[in-house]
């Protein structure tokens, strides 16, 4: 038989979920950032711009996107 493991309190698992979550959010993100940037260039490319329109636009809407998620995320009631 295996020796009883120490349970942690209910405080202890509340207290670790909320930081996983942000940090969540935080990789969150960078990655639809990161997306929004490589797409935006490739397009640019694509069509041949000279000033980087499709790169902007598409991380402006990331902003957006990221700002409106997090603060969706940290209004919800769990």
């Amino acid at each position: 038989m295996e020796p009883d493991k120490p349970s942690t309190p209910p405080e202890k698992e509340n207290e670790i979920k909320p930081y996983l979550k942000y940090s969540g959010l935080a990789f969150q993100m960078i990655a639809v950032m990161a997306v929004a940037a490589i797409g935006g260039r490739k397009l640019d490319a694509y069509f041949q711009n000279s000033t980087p329109w499709w790169t902007l636009s598409l991380l402006i809407i990331a902003v957006f996107a990221t700002m409106y998620s997090v603060i969706v995320s940290l209004t919800r009631k769990n």
